[in-house]
């Protein structure tokens, strides 16, 4: 579908179609480091020749349905980075948004005003129906823009010698974060985001964080013979518990947590761990089973409890323990959006 191109004005900064009259503002950023090299896939060093040759393309690439405008300051007239939609191939009304920005501007907000900007162009002017993003894992860089925009994480994208987060936006999802920001800074959770279909990883990045003993990654043998093993099942009888209660109510609530506590007094100390083993796998195979056919998006979920639990720490990096070893709220803790997760906001 060819396009005409047009400007989006904003407030700090303009979406002005690229022409060959940005080749040398182009040239001198990306020229100007190998930072960009590192997240993308333009080249370093980067020539005028290769500014003059892309910016002379833009129009074509426009006819074929895919823009690219430069971010052009509203204060001072400078361009100050590009921004792209690539118009999608399998699905026609998808776009993959792409960008970046002058990397002495990074953290001023600009490259968050743009995808706004270029998003409500492509949902009100282009027929979008969907607005992707790719970006290497570890990009926070680029994840916050989105992020700050209502982008979903929706997972990872193997390829050849590389992972990629894949997240992406509807024409109807609010323009405001969809989670708690799960990345570097002062309003982040503790360490790198990791994929939500993988709860086992997800578990033991909160073991790294809060210094709790994991044997697995310690390449120990696996036993029941732990001191931590009757808060381990007395967790395990909470979540329960308070499963049925949400199931069938508060009487069949207690009803479980007096069997728990039973079943405690009754321990005989047996200690199977090949049994053990095998109850936690189907356990989980079957709480996966449950969420399915109740169409609860369990890994949205567990994304949203994960930034929840590693928003915990003290503000000063600490731990603070209950007396039986479970990890205690600080004063940064926020609870998990779980409606929020299930799309019913």
């Amino acid at each position: 579908m060819a396009i005409t191109p047009f400007t989006v004005e904003g407030t700090r900064v303009n979406l002005v179609p690229v022409s060959p009259e940005h080749a040398g503002q182009l040239h001198v950023i990306l020229d100007s480091s190998d930072e960009y090299s590192r997240w993308t896939s333009i080249p370093w060093p980067y020539t005028e020749e290769m500014a003059e040759q892309w910016t002379g393309g833009a129009a074509g690439r426009w006819e074929a349905g895919s823009p690219d405008w430069a971010l052009v300051e509203v204060a001072t007239g400078a361009m100050v980075g590009v921004i792209s939609l690539f118009a999608g191939v399998r699905n026609p009304g998808s776009f993959e948004i792409g960008y970046w920005l002058d990397k002495d501007r990074w953290g001023e907000g600009l490259m968050s005003e743009a995808v706004r900007l270029s998003v409500e162009a492509a949902f009100e002017h282009l027929g979008a129906t969907r607005v992707e993003w790719l970006a290497d894992v570890g990009n926070w860089g680029s994840w916050k823009p989105v992020w700050r925009c209502g982008f979903r994480r929706e997972g990872v994208q193997r390829r050849a010698g590389r992972r990629l987060w894949v997240a992406g936006l509807l024409a109807d999802d609010p323009r405001e974060p969809a989670c708690p920001w799960d990345g570097p800074g002062p309003t982040a959770a503790h360490g790198q985001a990791l994929d939500p279909s993988r709860p086992g990883a997800l578990v033991a990045q909160f073991h790294s964080t809060y210094s709790m003993p994991n044997r697995l990654a310690a390449h120990q043998e696996p036993t029941l013979d732990i001191e931590r093993l009757g808060m381990r099942m007395s967790l395990i009888g909470e979540e329960f518990a308070e499963l049925v209660g949400a199931v069938h109510g508060a009487r069949a609530c207690a009803l479980v947590e007096e069997a728990v506590a039973q079943a405690s007094a009754a321990d005989d100390g047996a200690r199977d761990v090949v049994e053990a083993a095998d109850a936690l796998a189907d356990m989980i195979y079957v709480i996966y089973g449950m969420a399915l056919e109740c169409g609860i998006d369990l890994d949205a979920v567990l994304a949203e409890v994960q930034a929840s639990n590693l928003s915990k720490l003290m503000p000063d990096g600490t731990v603070k323990l209950r007396e039986d070893g479970k990890v205690l709220k600080g004063p940064n803790f926020f609870p998990p959006d779980v409606r929020r997760a299930l799309g019913l906001v």
